[in-house]
């Protein structure tokens, strides 16, 4: 990286912040769905592996360390090499990187559940289906298939779905929507999703700040306040902490 970007990227705490969320983003993705890939028949297989390993490529630069810079490369190479524990060196990197560095991972305003769903039929529909269950004819025919973001397999915390959202994916028809929507529309979308996949409140807790939802998930919700408690939680929450 040069030195003009390393002092820009210093200067400007918004672009600090994008870099880094969006090489957290790539290593999230390629340790989700390099398995995956490896599994796949020739010459997808291929095809998938040098799709991700571009990702970790494009973002490398970003990153205002030299030594997750090297960390990326690594990767890389293994990711290529057919490593199976690729995601396991992409987790252990990305817990280094939320250790060392600070950036903004939550919502600037309170995300509204409402403007979410009706971004989401907008944005979103047409591929994943009205229920977000992947009940698309469109999306049925699509390779890999748009899956079910209602109830996705991996305990995503809000952050981890908005960089998807924010980034798209990799040889999918997943786009990024960085430009298409705005950072608080795709917070939105995110929120709506988390609250639509559990059924109406009936217990109501004291609520969160959105900013501290935004990096918990179900499993740990569930852990903290007990089962069904995001119900009331990912409904009723308020606005994030002033940043300082």
């Amino acid at each position: 990286m040069s030195l003009a970007l390393a002092l820009a990227l210093a200067a400007a705490p918004a672009g600090r912040d994008a870099s880094w969320n969006r090489v957290v983003a790539a290593l999230q993705l390629v340790g989700e769905e390099a398995v995956e890939a490896f599994e796949l028949p020739e010459p997808d297989r291929t095809r998938r592996q040098q799709e991700l390993a571009k990702r970790l490529a494009q973002v490398a630069p970003r990153a205002p360390a030299a030594d997750i810079r090297e960390g990326i490369a690594s990767i890389r190479r293994r990711l290529l090499a057919r490593d199976y524990e690729v995601g396991t060196a992409c987790r252990a990197l990305v817990r280094t990187i939320l250790q060392r560095f600070q950036f903004r991972r939550s919502p600037q305003t309170r995300p509204g559940l409402a403007r979410g769903r009706k971004l989401y039929l907008q944005a979103c529909a047409a591929c994943h289906g009205p229920s977000a269950t992947g009940d698309s004819a469109i999306g049925a025919a699509q390779d890999p298939r748009a899956g079910d973001i209602l109830h996705p397999k991996q305990n995503w915390a809000p952050y981890d779905m908005y960089n998807r959202v924010t980034y798209g994916g990799a040889d999918t028809a997943m786009p990024s929507f960085e430009d298409g929507l705005s950072e608080s529309q795709r917070w939105d979308i995110v929120f709506y999703l988390f609250a639509e996949r559990w059924p109406p409140c009936d217990k109501p807790l004291p609520p969160l700040r959105a900013d501290e939802l935004a990096l918990l998930g179900d499993y740990e919700l569930g852990n903290r306040f007990g089962y069904g408690a995001a119900a009331c939680l990912r409904r009723d929450f308020l606005p994030p902490a002033p940043r300082r």
